[in-house]
């Protein structure tokens, strides 16, 4: 999300961070993937990059509350579970769990 505030809707790195709840340092290691290098494994999921799309737009013009924000972060990362996303991310850390039991998907 950091990332598409910056590009697609052209705001500041302080702006993202005001935005999403986060330091604007954090929003720069995003920018810079120096941080959140998992990323690309949720990128190649289309359907939940549509959702993650889609809720930034909305939070962007101001269509949702709080309450439907968190709502839709739950369906996100019901989505990722779904995918063994997790999954994929810790056997990639840890490859001694492999295969992964740990976060129940």
């Amino acid at each position: 999300m950091a990332r598409e505030l910056l590009t697609t809707y052209k705001m500041t790195q302080q702006e993202a961070a005001d935005i999403l709840g986060i330091t604007q340092a954090a929003v720069s290691q995003y920018s810079r993937q120096s941080r959140g290098s998992k990323v690309k494994m949720l990128e190649s999921q289309k359907s939940l990059m549509k959702m993650i799309d889609l809720l930034t737009k909305d939070i962007v013009d101001k269509k949702v509350n709080a309450r439907e924000i968190n709502k839709r972060f739950c369906d996100i990362c019901k989505k990722v579970r779904e995918a063994h996303l997790i999954c994929k991310m810790h056997e990639d850390i840890y490859p001694s769990i492999a295969p992964c039991r740990e976060c129940g998907c």
